[in-house]
Order: structure tokens, then sequence, then C-alpha cells
């Protein structure tokens, strides 16, 4: 699974129903990814849409803030003007409508701040079932042909594998089981692209530049370090055996032996 933030683009807000575009086509974003018109598509009209839900800041643990009322997607036309204005290359996007919920403390305090305009940023969780990659002026864009999503989400910052491992980013306040999918997500991510962009130079009878090198020796380090400490945290984390059921264990083989050697009747 992989999380892609934008700024939070507002089309209404009705009471307490929001309508705004969370996904751009046509224009590359800060991931090196383009996503195309009509990727969403199939997965929307297949029945994949039913199990998305609107969260905050993806807390997958917590249940939903508001109810989606409709997702689909749209064409330059119907994209709101700050869409235009960020990313002129705009073909189409994703539109999402959703209706918080009344009642809930946490539901009232996001549509808050959305109307305040102090919550200002989308991100979603997604899939990429089908993709190519392109080459762009020496570099490497991945073309999203058919997406899958799992949640849409209101944040603070953009709660991604791109931007969590960032300092200063809130790793830290992503659910636990995220954050470490997040740092497996960002790691293997990594290294498709280092091999991609291995076997492109390849292609040109180039290879690694020394730069690039010098980032996976780092890292090799870095992982070689983390590995110390995560082995260690298993070891010193190992449940420890019941004595009492150790001491129910060990009678019962002394019973069976005691029967083996024919010491006590079947």
């Amino acid at each position: 699974m992989h999380y892609k933030s934008i700024p939070q683009y507002t089309k209404e807000i009705n009471g307490r129903s929001v309508t705004g575009v969370f996904a751009v086509h046509g224009n590359l974003d800060s991931y090196n990814d383009i996503s195309v018109n009509g990727s969403f598509a199939q997965r929307l009209l297949d029945g994949s849409r039913k199990r998305a839900r609107f969260l905050w800041n993806h807390m997958s643990s917590n249940p939903p803030i508001a109810s989606i009322k409709e997702i689909r997607e749209i064409g330059r036309d119907e994209l709101p003007e700050q869409v235009l204005q960020h990313a002129p290359d705009a073909t189409g996007g994703v539109l999402v409508t959703r209706e918080y919920y009344e009642g809930v403390e946490l539901a009232n305090w996001v549509l808050s701040g959305i109307k305040a305009g102090d919550i200002d940023e989308m991100s979603y969780a997604y899939d990429v079932h089908k993709m190519t990659w392109e080459d762009r002026d020496g570099k490497q864009i991945r073309l999203l042909q058919d997406v899958e999503i799992f949640d849409i989400s209101d944040v603070n910052w953009g709660a991604n594998p791109a931007t969590a491992a960032v300092k200063g980013m809130p790793g830290s306040a992503m659910p636990f089981a995220m954050h470490g999918e997040a740092v497996e997500t960002t790691i293997a991510e990594y290294v498709e692209r280092l091999k991609n962009r291995r076997e492109f130079r390849a292609k040109e009878g180039r290879t690694l530049s020394t730069s690039n090198r010098n980032r996976i020796k780092s890292l090799v380090e870095s992982l070689t370090a983390v590995k110390d400490d995560l082995v260690q945290l298993l070891v010193e984390t190992e449940p420890k055996a019941d004595p009492l059921l150790i001491t129910q264990t060990y009678a019962e083989f002394q019973h069976i032996v005691a029967k083996l050697n024919g010491a006590i009747a079947s």
C-alpha cells in the first residue's frame, strides 16, 4: 500500500458536506508520478469504492470521521481554479464528497479546521495494479494507469512513506502498524527505483553515479545498525515460558516414560 498527499482542493462546503479533489491527473507530482485520466475509474466501478473509508490521518484503527457520498473521476473542465494554478498541466482528477458525522468530537474538530482553513491537506492510501515507466529528461517517471483506493484522509501534513522518514514529519503520529509498514514500503520503493535506474543506465552503457553508490553504502550501514537494534529488541522481549506449564509438561513426560518402562499400568 502507498500513500500520496496533496493540498486540499475544496470545491464546496455545504453544512457538514464537503466536496473536494484529492488526486490530480496529468501533472508530474513530487513523487515523480503521473496518474492518467481513467486510472481510478475501473476500480471505482467494480465495487472497490464501497470499501474505501474517509479517515483522519489514515488512522485505520479508528472508525471513519465522515461518510463518503461520492467518489468519481472528473475532467479538466471540473477542476477548481486553484488546481489549475498549482498544476497547469492537469488533465483531470478524482473528486470525493463526504459528510462529517454529527455528535462525533473528532469529526466536528476536523470539519471546523477545514472551514477555518487550518486543515488544508488530504492524503489517500492506494495500490497500483498497472503502471509503466517513462524517461523524461533523464528522470524515471511512473505512469499510473490502474489505481485502487483504500482510504482518503484529512491530514495536518502528508502521512506517507515519502515524508514519514523526513525529519520533522509526523511519522510518530501515524498508527504504530502503519508507521512500520511505511518504513518497509519506503525502503522497498527506494530499492526498486535504484534497480530501474541501474537498468536504464545499463541500456546506455553507463552505471550508477558515484553519489548514488555512496548513498547505497550509507543506507547499507544504517540498515545494518538498525538490524542489530531490532534483533536485540526481539531477544529482550522474547516471551518467557510459564513455569507452571513447564512443570505440568515435565510431569506428563515422566508419566509417559513410566508407562513405557512398565512402572505403571496403562
